[in-house]
């Protein structure tokens, strides 16, 4: 995923003042709307300098959701709707227009979708072609509007090619860097924080028991194995219970921090990978394409419930199910 570079607070200042101006609003309140709205999540000075400079560089307006990110691996990820993309395209000195073709298959269907774009500085198009089957996926806009979203693809995609753009990504592919991109668990994070305290030598200070926080940390990376290697799902993974005994005030922030990261937003993100599961399942066409699939969510089902799992292996069979009676 492309990163932006963060940046030195203090170097934001200026483009703050720059940026709330161009919408006619105080620096102070312009920053907090963007925080509020535009943001998703909790951003430092440096991420939120580095946003500013994307949605100035491509004048993009992140009031209106032209341009909005998410923080990204101590980074900002900007992300442009399709409603950006057509202004930066349609605002290009050089832009001389754009057209598309459809690529028809012999069932009558649309199989891929060709997007050409003319600059007055080259006597040739710029041109890409996005295909069906490598981009459709199971969320609600691409069953209702496969074409329109294959044309935004192609879109996009020929702009990269004509314009340069760079740093940006558009909304549907930061869906399948989040859908592939590993989920670090509380317990890894937690792993991590306790490593990260060691190097600042606050293992050294009074009361910090290192040896008592990894044996924690054992038993909350246990986690259950073998989910793909038999048909019955995994029994059910019991989470450490209760408060780990003898904490100084520092290692208990570190724990509660890593329950909380376990609470409800994983138990969302797991309910949301199950309906994604289901919805993948309904575009396999054959069984080979169905065994290919369960390996992608694997991590996930692992770390349901007994009943998601249970209801993830039955998706499976049904999958399967449709498929043989369809050959039928």
């Amino acid at each position: 995923m492309s990163q932006v570079p963060t940046q030195n607070p203090s170097q934001s200042r200026g483009l703050t003042v720059i940026m709330a101006e161009r919408f006619q609003m105080e620096p102070a309140r312009f920053v907090e709307a963007i925080k509020a709205t535009v943001i998703k999540g909790n951003v430092s000075d440096g991420q939120l300098a580095a946003f500013l400079m994307v949605a100035h560089e491509y004048n993009l307006n992140p009031l209106t959701k032209e341009i909005y990110a998410f923080p990204s691996n101590g980074g900002i990820q900007p992300i442009v709707s399709i409603d950006g993309w057509m202004k930066m395209i349609n605002s290009h000195p050089e832009f001389d227009g754009m057209e598309f073709q459809d690529h028809v298959g012999d069932d009558g269907n649309v199989y891929a979708i060709t997007c050409r774009i003319y600059r007055k500085d080259r006597s040739r198009p710029t041109e890409a072609t996005e295909y069906m089957a490598e981009c459709k996926r199971g969320t609600e806009p691409w069953r209702q509007w496969p074409l329109r979203m294959l044309r935004h693809k192609a879109a996009i995609q020929c702009a990269r090619y004509a314009f340069s753009f760079a740093g940006i990504i558009d909304e549907d592919e930061f869906a399948r860097m989040k859908d592939i991109t590993p989920q670090k668990s509380g317990a890894e994070r937690l792993k991590e924080a306790r490593a990260q305290a060691e190097q600042e030598g606050t293992a050294d200070r009074e009361g910090f028991d290192p040896e008592h926080v990894q044996s924690e940390l054992q038993k909350a990376t246990q986690e259950p194995q073998g989910w793909l290697e038999g048909d019955d799902p995994m029994p059910e993974q019991q989470a450490p219970a209760g408060e780990p005994p003898e904490l100084d005030e520092g290692a208990k922030e570190m724990w509660d921090e890593a329950k909380a990261i376990d609470d409800t937003p994983a138990e969302q993100h797991l309910n949301e990978r199950l309906v994604d599961y289901k919805a993948e399942l309904d575009l396999c066409d054959t069984p080979e394409e169905v065994d290919n699939l369960t390996p992608m969510f694997a991590d996930d089902i692992n770390a349901m419930s007994k009943e998601d799992k249970a209801s993830a292996k039955q998706m499976r069979m049904d999958a399967k199910a449709r498929i043989e009676g369809a050959g039928q």
